[in-house]
Order: structure tokens, then sequence, then C-alpha cells
């Protein structure tokens, strides 16, 4: 291999290009901070400093628990639902034009609509969260499971009718190994829809989680443990992209 083409490939691997435009970023940000101030826009080594004593404290441990499990619980019985939906609409040509109105209704629903009827139909508790969750992560699974029901190949299906398997057996033995791919995608957007919702929801009503933290942090004016959060926000997804989907998507890839 010759030399610029060995250049090329670490600068591939490095991610040389993101890298200049991180430091670009980077030097921009401490030039508007001192531009606008700590308040506007604290310095990147401020927000480094308040991430270190979040993690120094175990602060970042309990909050960011907190949210996750919330999270877990909305976003684990979305995809429990939408995978209901799913087998109904395989099953059924009916049931799949109801469950794709029913997706597009929810679609078309604010995630803020969500939020106040939580706030109304559970108070400020801790299923406030929760619910959001599950209402915004729902239509996005089964979006795709749908959509990867639609695009299961008939061959498979008629040679499961050939071995007489049940709907419940065609669905799990074809359709859902069928549907890897459309499944792994949502997954990955609706855990990233999740964690957003979350927080947002958060901030009204619980004592704990990232939401509420950051809203903490406003009232006292430290802007730099916003951004400090939001630091944990961006890391608890790229960590859940990289050690959680990638992962999943290798084994349902092997199991496929």
């Amino acid at each position: 291999m010759s030399t610029p083409s060995i250049r090329a490939e670490w600068a591939r691997r490095l991610h040389l290009p993101t890298l200049v435009v991180f430091v670009v970023v980077l030097a921009a940000w401490a030039a508007l901070s001192r531009r606008y101030g700590a308040y506007v826009l604290p310095s990147p080594a401020a927000v480094l400093a308040g991430l270190a004593s979040l993690v120094a404290s175990g602060e970042v441990w309990h909050h960011a628990g907190a949210s996750l499990s919330r999270i877990g619980l909305g976003f684990g019985g979305a995809l429990a639902a939408a995978l209901a939906l799913g087998l109904l609409a395989f099953l059924s040509r009916a049931a799949r034009l109801v469950v794709h109105d029913v997706v597009s209704i929810l679609n078309a629903t604010s995630v803020f609509v969500w939020i106040v009827l939580a706030l109304i139909w559970f108070g400020l508790t801790e299923w406030a969260p929760v619910f959001t969750t599950f209402m915004i992560t729902l239509p996005v699974l089964a979006a795709n499971i749908t959509e990867g029901i639609e695009s299961v190949d008939a061959r498979l299906l008629e040679m499961a009718d050939l071995y007489r398997l049940s709907g419940r057996q065609k669905f799990l033995a074809v359709v859902i190994p069928s549907t890897v791919p459309h499944l792994v995608a949502g997954l990955r957007v609706g855990f990233g829809l999740a964690l957003k919702v979350s927080v947002v929801a958060e901030i009204f009503g619980v004592t704990s989680g990232i939401g509420y933290a950051m809203n903490v942090s406003r009232e006292v004016l430290a802007t730099h443990m916003v951004f400090a959060w939001a630091l944990v926000m961006i890391a608890i997804m790229l960590l859940a992209d990289t050690l959680v989907f990638d992962a999943l998507a290798r084994r349902l890839a092997r199991w496929r």
C-alpha cells in the first residue's frame, strides 16, 4: 500500500475531518464565550470542569440512572406494544390498515400534547415521563416493524405454509428475522427520541433525572452545568449506540 493510501486510511480511522471540524467549533465556542460571558455561553473549560465535578461527586450516576430507569419502562413498554401491533398487522390485512392509520395519528401528535396529558392524568409523579416516552416511541417502533413485515419475502411465507406453521410460528420464525434491519433501525431512533423526550418531561414534577438536574442548573444560573448535562446525554446516546445497538445488530444478524 502506498504512502498516500496509508495516510488516507489512518485519516478515515481517526475521523480526521470530524476532528478538524470539532477543533474549529471549540475555537469558535471559546471566542464567543469571551464575547458574551459565562451565563449566555460558558467556556469549554468551564463545561468540562462541571462535567468532572458531576462524575467525582457521583451525581451523574444518580440522575442518569433515574432517567434510564424511566426510559427503560417507557421504551420497553413501547417495544412490547409495537411487537404486538406487528403481529396483528401480520395476521390481518384489516388490522394492518388500522395499525398504519393509528401510527400516522400518533406520529402527527406533538410531544407537548403528551406531556400536558401526562401531567393531567398522572400528576407530578414518576409515571408522567414514562407515559410520554411510551407514546412518543411507540409509533416509531411500530412503523419500522410494520414496514419490515411488508418487505418479507413472499416465498418464505409460502414455505412456512408448506410446513403448516401457525400464524404465531410464522411471525417468530419468518417475519421477525426478516424485519431485523428495520427493528434495529427503529430501536436506534426510538431510544434517541426516548432520551430526549424523557429529559423534557422530567422538568415537570420529578425530583431526579437529567431533565430535573438541568432545570435546577438553569434556575441557579449555572449555565455551564446545563451544558455539562447535555454532554452526559450525548455520552449516553453514543455508548448505547456503540455498546448496545451495534452489538444487538451483530447478534441478531447471526441469529437471522
